[in-house]
């Protein structure tokens, strides 16, 4: 849902999704001041500072001077602080920024992630990773992307070269068929087959066991 058409500015949706998700990852109450807020949500420094003042009038955001900056938070006295968390936390979805920044790679034969990383609402996940890579793909960016994506939550992943994981697939290594058979992994990309693949293998380990 474009929040937009209930919020009637982009700039003032942008801010309090970022307060929202922030609130939920980090459970901090240090706030942001304007020119962070600038940055972050590439927004320009006027349309901010306008509808910073418009949140704090309605009581939506409150402010504190530290160190000659104002910071605002969301404010928990508001009449609708809970209505307001909740409409954004089901908005956001990290689920279609994920398929966004993968759908034009095309040197990546395997894509998962738990289901676990998709709810703010979990701050921790007890998965070996989070997200798991077959291919290359440049750290630097992906770890970028995960930032503004995650707001800064922490993602466990892993990148591995293909010939090195069909090695290690091959001899069952016990890391590999850990991360693949994680219970709420999904396959975003599959080129291999390796979500019937792994099954089959977990299949021949039971039989092995017995």
């Amino acid at each position: 849902m474009d929040l937009i058409h209930l919020f009637w500015s982009r700039c003032r949706v942008k801010l309090l999704e970022k307060f929202v998700i922030e609130e939920i990852v980090h459970a901090s109450d240090t706030g942001f001041f304007i020119r962070e807020l600038c940055r972050d949500i590439n927004e320009q420094i006027n349309n901010v500072r306008r509808e910073l003042m418009n949140l704090e009038e309605i009581g939506i955001l409150k402010s504190k001077e530290s160190k000659k900056r104002k910071y605002y938070t969301l404010n928990p006295s508001c009449p609708i602080y809970a209505e307001i968390k909740e409409i954004f936390l089901k908005n956001y979805s990290v689920d279609d920024a994920i398929k966004d920044f993968f759908k034009w790679r095309k040197n990546l034969d395997l894509v998962t992630l738990s289901e676990n990383i998709l709810d703010f609402r979990e701050k921790n996940t007890s998965n070996i990773v989070d997200i798991f890579i077959i291919g290359t793909l440049d750290r630097i960016e992906f770890n970028n992307f995960l930032e503004k994506a995650f707001f800064w939550r922490k993602v466990k992943y892993a990148i591995m070269g293909l010939d090195d994981f069909m090695n290690r697939l091959e001899y069952n290594d016990k890391l590999v068929i850990s991360i693949l058979s994680q219970q709420g992994n999904i396959f975003l990309r599959d080129r291999l087959n390796i979500e019937d693949m792994i099954q089959e293998k977990l299949r021949a380990i039971k039989i092995l066991k017995k």
